[in-house]
C-alpha cells in the first residue's frame, strides 16, 4: 500500500487525535448531540500503521476508516472536522471549532474517506467497497453549541461515525450552501461536484465514477468537503437617546445653560436597529424638579407626519407608540419653562427618559439644564478645619515618627504643629509633617498635638483627644554574638574526617565532575 501524494497534500496537516469523550462547557445541541459520549462510532478494532504485520489492512472485505498512526492523517476514525472559511493557515482544521460567528460566518466541513481493505482483494471485487455513500448531518437547532455528524457506509461494510462542533458565545444557526459539495482524490473525480443530497439521505462516491464502487488501499482514499453558512442569532435591539435645547436654538445637545424664565425643549429618539420587528414600544419621561411643562407642547413625530399628544401619559407610565419595523424610528419632543424655585445661585436639574418593547429591556438616557439665578450673591460656604488622628511608627532604638491627619478647606488653612511627645523634653512647635522623636529612657508616654488654623485671616487653635496617642518604650535588647571556635587542624599527613554525610556529598561532587567530563568527551567525538 502506498500513499498517493495528491489527497495526502489536503490531510498532511491534520494530525487528528481520536477523542474517546468529548466534555463541552455547555450544552451540544444537533444530530445525535449529546455530552461526554464517543466523538467516533462504533469503538473498532484498528490496524496500526506503524506495526508492519497490521499495514496490509484488512483481508476480509472492505472496512472503512480504522487505521491509525498513518503518516497522511494519523487516527482515521476521527475523520470529520471544520474550520472557518477564511482560515487557511495550518492546523485550522478542528473537531471542536471556536469562534464561528467571526469572520467569514462560512464553515468548510470536511470528511476523510478511506477503504482499508488490502488492495489485493480489489481484483476479485472482494475487496471493494458496493454503495458507498457519505451523509453529512447538519443540526437544525439555535444555540451556542451545536453537533454535525458524518456517516461513511456501503452496503458490504460496517457503518462508521464521527461529529464535530461548532461553537460561539452567543447563539447561532447552521445552513448549508447548495452546490457545495465536493470530493477530492487521487483519481479522475479529483474536484468534482457532489450531489446536494449528501446532507440529507447521503451521496455516493466512488474512485473514477460516483457509482459507490471504492476499492480498497490508500490510493484511493478520498477527501468530501461541504460549505455551511453560519447564521448569528437575530437580537432585537433599540438606541435611545435623550437632549435638550433652549427654544430658538437649533442644536440639541447633552445639557444647556439657562435662567428662571428661560423656556427648553426635551426630545426622545428612539430607532430600531435590531434585523426584527419591535411591537408595543413604550417612551416615557420623569420630569425633573424647576421646572414646569408647558401645557400641550408634547408631540409625537415620524418621517410621515407630526401629532400632538396629551399631556399626562407621557409622564405617568409613557406613551405606547406601536410596532416598528428594522430601520424604523420617532422623536417625542416636549418644552418646559425653568423656574427659579431654589435657595442657591445655581443648580443643575436631570431629565431621565425611558423606552421599552415587548423583545427589548427598558434603555434610559438623560439630560441636563443647569439654572443660574442672576444678579444673585452666593454664602460663602462655611470653614471646615479640624485635628482628626495622630499616627505613630516605631522605627528602632526608641525612635518614632509622629503624622497628624486633620481636615482644612473652604477658607481655612493649616499654619503650624506643636508636638508635645510627653516625656518632659521641650514641645516642637513647626511646620513639618511628619516628624521624629527619640525617647531617652524606656516607659509610658501620651503623645499630642495641638494645630493652628488661619480661618479667614484669624487663627485658630485645635486641641483634640484625637490627636494623642499613648507609647511604650521598651528596652532595646542587644543582638547576641555566638563564640566563634577555631578550626581543629589534623596531623600532617592525615585526611580530615568528615563524616558519612560529607563523604558522601564528596563522591557525589567528584561523580558529578566525572559525568560532566566524560558528557564533553563524548560530544567532542561524536562531533568529529
Amino acid at each position: 500500500m502506498k500513499i498517493f501524494k495528491k489527497i495526502r497534500s489536503l490531510t498532511n496537516k491534520i494530525s487528528k487525535k481520536a477523542l474517546i469523550a468529548v466534555v463541552l462547557t455547555g450544552t451540544v445541541v444537533g444530530v445525535g448531540a449529546s455530552v461526554a459520549v464517543a466523538e467516533f462510532y462504533p469503538n473498532r478494532p484498528t490496524f496500526d500503521y506503524n506495526n508492519p504485520a497490521q499495514r496490509v489492512g484488512s483481508n476480509d472485505g472492505p472496512v472503512f476508516n480504522s487505521f491509525i498512526n498513518t503518516p497522511s492523517y494519523g487516527d482515521e476514525r476521527a475523520f470529520l472536522d471544520a474550520r472557518r472559511s477564511d482560515q487557511t493557515a495550518a492546523g485550522s482544521y478542528k473537531n471542536v471549532l471556536p469562534e464561528v460567528t467571526g469572520g467569514s460566518k462560512e464553515v468548510v466541513v470536511r470528511a476523510y474517506i478511506h477503504n482499508n481493505a488490502n488492495q489485493s482483494t480489489n481484483a476479485s471485487g472482494k475487496g471493494i467497497a458496493r454503495n458507498t455513500k457519505v451523509r453529512i448531518a447538519l443540526p437544525t437547532a439555535e444555540a451556542e453549541s451545536l453537533r454535525a455528524r458524518s456517516y461513511i457506509s456501503a452496503d458490504n461494510a460496517a457503518t462508521v461515525e464521527d461529529t464535530v462542533d461548532f461553537v460561539d458565545t452567543t447563539a447561532f444557526k447552521v445552513e448549508y450552501i447548495p452546490g457545495s459539495a465536493i470530493i477530492y482524490n487521487n483519481g479522475p473525480l479529483n474536484g468534482a461536484k457532489l450531489d446536494d443530497s449528501i446532507v440529507t439521505n447521503g451521496t455516493q462516491i466512488g474512485y473514477d465514477a460516483l457509482n459507490g464502487n471504492l476499492p480498497g488501499c490508500f490510493d484511493y482514499e478520498a477527501v468530501v468537503q461541504i460549505r455551511v453558512k453560519v447564521v448569528p442569532k437575530e437580537t432585537p435591539k433599540t438606541t435611545f437617546s435623550k437632549q435638550v435645547r433652549k427654544q430658538g436654538e437649533t442644536e440639541w445637545k447633552e445639557d444647556v445653560k439657562t435662567k428662571p424664565g428661560d423656556v427648553v425643549e426635551w426630545r426622545l429618539v428612539t430607532q430600531n436597529t435590531g434585523p426584527t420587528v419591535l411591537n408595543n414600544i413604550i417612551a416615557r419621561d420623569v420630569l425633573p424638579p424647576h421646572v414646569k411643562l408647558e401645557t400641550g407642547s408634547v408631540k409625537f413625530i415620524t418621517a410621515q407626519s407630526t401629532t400632538a399628544q396629551t399631556d399626562k401619559p407621557l409622564f405617568d407610565g409613557g406613551i405606547n407608540v406601536g410596532n416598528f419595523a428594522p430601520g424604523g424610528g420617532f422623536h417625542i419632543t416636549f418644552a418646559t419653562k425653568v423656574l427659579g424655585d431654589f435657595d442657591p445661585c445655581e443648580v443643575r436639574v436631570r431629565n431621565q427618559a425611558f423606552a421599552r418593547s415587548d423583545q427589548t429591556p427598558e434603555v434610559k438616557d438623560d439630560a441636563d439644564v443647569i439654572i443660574t439665578r442672576e444678579n444673585c450673591n452666593p454664602t460663602p460656604p462655611k470653614p471646615v478645619y479640624s485635628c482628626d488622628a495622630l499616627q505613630m511608627t516605631a522605627l528602632g532604638d526608641r525612635k518614632y515618627s509622629l503624622k497628624v491627619n486633620y481636615t482644612a478647606k473652604d477658607g481655612a488653612k493649616l499654619v503650624s504643629y506643636k508636638y508635645d511627645f510627653g516625656d518632659g523634653s521641650t514641645p516642637l512647635l513647626t511646620d513639618k509633617n511628619p516628624v521624629e522623636h527619640t525617647y531617652k529612657a524606656d516607659g509610658n508616654f501620651v503623645a499630642r498635638v495641638i494645630l493652628t488654623f488661619d480661618v479667614n485671616g484669624k487663627q485658630q487653635v485645635v486641641e483634640s483627644d484625637k490627636c494623642s496617642a499613648p507609647i511604650k518604650v521598651t528596652p532595646v535588647t542587644p543582638p547576641v554574638t555566638p563564640p566563634v571556635t577555631p578550626p581543629v587542624t589534623p596531623p600532617a599527613g592525615t585526611l580530615p574526617d568528615t563524616g558519612p554525610g560529607e563523604v558522601a556529598a564528596v563522591f557525589a561532587a567528584v561523580s558529578l565532575a566525572g559525568s560532566m567530563a566524560y558528557r564533553v568527551f563524548i560530544t567532542r567525538k561524536l562531533s568529529r
